[in-house]
């Protein structure tokens, strides 16, 4: 089999780079969000896309849902093209969605679509744009609590030219990277969505847009070794002590063989593409996630092993981490628990099985899957000096 890295279409809304030959008719969707877009005056043309930041309507309120940017493209129909083939290239969106994935990814903020409004451009240069009959647009996501589970995301402000490098190097991009960069937004964006009402599928999704680059990522590495001695630095040297690298390698094609499709890869990504702690972070030390190699991998082993006891064994998340989180002794949103236990009803969880708040690993996803972005785009534009 071909290298999956390099062969397939470009996940739908790059390919629409493509068509950028026939501007007759098209399509304008407003995005919703509880947040901020600040742009510039007049909107950000990007590729095939007019992305428009909308001010607050008459009466709104901070954190209230509402569109603040208008997406619109011109296209024509592909016919000339080659369409693509089976589900390997299928994202399961939409254009205006998978803009709007990437775009929440990219900003950091909740962002949902609604139902595309065709328009036209008429012989005069005029453009036309119709309604669709019984539009539906975003729900509000609604939480139980009086304080957010994700602090400081609802009102929000985010800079719509930052939206520019990100999406501009999509058609730079090999048409497999576009396609889990896509599956990749949807799951981080689906998580910020649903975090305030449904926290353990938030988290869930989370691990799940790790997953999604980091089987990418590996199968473009495809250095299984390198995996096995980043996550097991211990067994690694153990295993080449007493055979070599020749028994490190035969204990990564079996032993290790179902972990590197699991645990392994996803901390080896985590670890590789670790963002900077947050900013405006609480001060105190012990409300802090340490940022350490050791201290990080045993949070994100946790993470990770919660996840697979609730998608395996139905095995629900510990009840801390679906609320929202303490606070640090500065006011400010802990990111890990410091009480030595809490408790729900009759079951307590000690500390130490907490490893950190929805917030801060809604952070680091989101950083890591940035940090991956850009070095798909540092590859891609590398000079080829291999010849």
């Amino acid at each position: 089999m071909g290298d999956p890295s390099t062969t397939g279409q470009p996940a739908w809304s790059v390919r629409l780079w493509r068509y950028l030959d026939d501007p007759h008719r098209g399509w304008v969707s407003l995005l919703y969000s509880d947040a901020r877009v600040d742009g510039i005056d007049g909107g950000e043309t990007i590729g095939p896309y007019r992305l428009t930041s909308l001010g607050a309507a008459a009466g709104y309120q901070p954190g209230q849902l509402r569109p603040v940017l208008e997406l619109a493209s011109w296209f024509r129909h592909p016919d000339q093209q080659p369409a693509a083939s089976g589900s390997a290239d299928w994202t399961g969106l939409s254009i205006h969605q998978e803009i709007a994935a990437l775009a929440s990814l990219i900003l950091g903020i909740r962002l949902r679509g609604d139902d595309p409004r065709p328009r036209y451009q008429q012989q005069d240069g005029s453009i036309s744009t119709y309604e669709v009959a019984a539009q539906v647009v975003p729900s509000a996501p609604s939480s139980p609590w009086s304080s957010p589970v994700l602090p400081g995301l609802a009102d929000n402000t985010a800079d719509l030219g930052s939206l520019r490098p990100y999406l501009e190097s999509l058609p730079r991009l090999t048409p497999h990277h576009t396609v889990q960069l896509v599956r990749a937004a949807r799951q981080y964006a689906d998580a910020l969505w649903m975090a305030e009402g449904e926290p353990e599928l938030a988290w869930l999704m989370l691990v799940s847009a790790v997953e999604v680059a980091a089987t990418a990522h590996q199968a473009a590495t495809e250095d299984y070794t390198l995996l096995v001695k980043d996550a097991f630095p211990l067994s690694a040297e153990a295993l080449v002590a007493t055979g070599g690298e020749e028994r490190l390698a035969e204990a990564v094609a079996t032993e290790f063989d179902s972990l590197l499709k699991s645990t392994v890869r996803f901390l080896a990504f985590a670890w590789e593409f670790l963002p900077n702690p947050p900013d405006g972070r609480t001060a105190d030390p012990d409300g802090q996630l340490p940022w350490s190699r050791g201290k990080m991998r045993k949070a994100l082993s946790t993470v990770y092993r919660l996840r697979s006891g609730r998608l395996h064994a139905g095995t629900a998340f510990p009840w801390p981490l679906l609320i929202p989180p303490p606070a640090a002794s500065d006011g400010l949103p802990a990111e890990v628990f410091t009480q030595d236990t809490y408790g729900s009803g009759d079951t307590t969880w000690p500390a130490a099985e907490l490893p950190m708040t929805l917030a801060v690993f809604a952070h680091l996803v989101r950083g890591m899957l940035l940090r991956w972005w850009t070095t798909l785009t540092e590859e891609a534009t590398r000079p080829d000096i291999s010849g």
